[in-house]
């Protein structure tokens, strides 16, 4: 018998703490590390987050993945982007030294 996937509801979580978030969280608490530190550079690049610091970001993203605002596709897709707009501007970056 198949586990039924539980729609989270961010509602149901707003009061609670970051820790408690952590210790109601399931299955792969370990892989929330490298999930929330991949969304913070995702949020990092958003205008309205510019001046969250290091830790406030990180929380915001654990925050966000731990309530379901967020799910692991979401994340991917956006690194993925985040990770061809890099390669897109190494490349103009050195095709303008080339033609230095």
């Amino acid at each position: 018998m198949a586990r039924e996937a539980k729609k989270k509801n961010p509602e149901d979580y707003k009061g609670k703490s970051i820790e408690q978030l952590i210790l109601d969280q399931g299955d792969g608490k370990y892989g929330l590390v490298p999930l929330a530190s991949t969304w913070a550079l995702v949020l990092r690049r958003r205008d309205e987050n510019r001046h969250l610091t290091q830790p406030e970001l990180l929380d915001l993203a654990l925050r966000q993945i731990l309530t379901g605002e967020v799910d692991e596709d979401t994340v991917k897709s956006s690194a993925d982007e985040l990770a061809a707009q890099a390669v897109s501007a190494d490349g103009a970056l050195a095709d303008a030294k080339k033609k230095l």
